[in-house]
C-alpha cells in the first residue's frame, strides 16, 4: 500500500514538473504600432486645451473632436508615441495588461483605460481631474491603413 502511494506521488510530481516546465507560454502582446483615429464628445468642467467651458459646472460638448494616435515604438507590452488634434500634440505612453486585452495610457495631462477589441479596434476612456478642469470621455479608435 505504501509502495502504491509513493508511486502515485512520484507520477503526480513528474506530471506537475512537466506542466510547469512546459507551461503554456502566454501570447505575445498585440502590436499597436501604427496610426489610430477616433472622434469623441466629452463632458467637462472648466476649460481645457481642446474645449472652452461655455458655463460653470458640467458642459456637454456638442461637437466631435477627431484624435490621431501615432504609436511609433513598442517593446513587449510597453508603447510610446504621440497624439494630436487640431493644433495640439502630446506625448503618449502606455502599457498592455498581461491579459493582452486591456491596458492604460497617459498623455501630457490625463489618463486612459483601453480595451483591445481586435487587431484594428481599441476602445478608450479618458479622464483628467485638476483644480481648474475635469474631463471624461469614451470612444473607439480604428487603425488606419498604412
Amino acid at each position: 500500500m505504501i509502495e502504491i502511494s509513493r508511486f502515485v506521488l512520484a507520477v503526480g510530481i513528474c506530471g506537475l514538473a512537466t506542466v510547469v516546465g512546459t507551461g503554456a507560454r502566454a501570447e505575445d502582446p498585440p502590436n499597436l504600432v501604427g496610426t489610430w483615429k477616433g472622434s469623441t464628445q466629452a463632458v467637462y468642467v472648466g476649460s481645457n486645451p481642446y474645449r472652452v467651458a461655455e458655463k460653470t459646472g458640467p458642459n456637454f460638448s456638442t461637437n466631435q473632436i477627431e484624435f490621431t494616435y501615432s504609436i511609433t515604438e513598442q517593446k513587449a507590452n510597453l508603447f510610446a508615441g504621440t497624439l494630436s488634434a487640431g493644433k495640439f500634440s502630446e506625448t503618449l505612453i502606455g502599457a498592455i495588461s498581461p491579459d493582452n486585452r486591456s491596458g492604460v495610457m497617459s498623455d501630457d495631462d490625463g489618463q486612459y483605460t483601453l480595451s483591445i477589441r481586435d487587431a484594428n479596434t481599441i476602445d478608450v476612456c479618458y479622464q483628467h481631474s485638476f483644480p481648474t478642469s475635469r474631463v471624461a470621455a469614451c470612444w473607439t479608435l480604428k487603425r488606419t491603413a498604412s
